[in-house]
């Protein structure tokens, strides 16, 4: 499914659920928009994902670095954590504007 059409059927998934629910979701939906915003319109997302199946994997993100009783993940972490659980690469900019820039080759070197 495309992703667009994905997120539409995301919004129209949760309608049903209780408002605490909603709430929570549609955050996590919000998620999954900035996870989906690297890709193209035409990316097709496997049709087993599901708003609660994202919500689970930040979850588990979020208590693999627990820290006392702390497990949280900020919101462009769990776009990683969303992108990965929906089969594509969510970078950060503070991760691609920071990245060590690559060792410089001379070209006289090969003459």
């Amino acid at each position: 499914m495309r992703k667009n059409e994905f997120l539409k059927m995301m919004w129209q998934d949760i309608e049903t659920e209780s408002e605490d629910k909603k709430a929570l979701y549609a955050d996590v939906i919000d998620c999954m928009d900035i996870a989906l915003s690297q890709t193209a319109d035409t990316f097709d997302i496997p049709s087993d994902k599901t708003v609660k199946g994202a919500f689970d994997a930040i979850e588990k993100a979020a208590r693999a670095k627990k820290n006392g009783n702390v497990a949280c993940v900020g919101p462009f972490e769990a776009a990683a954590v969303i992108a990965e659980y929906l089969g594509t690469k969510y970078e950060r900019a503070s991760s691609r504007l920071s990245a060590k820039p690559t060792a410089k080759v001379n070209l006289d070197d090969f003459i």
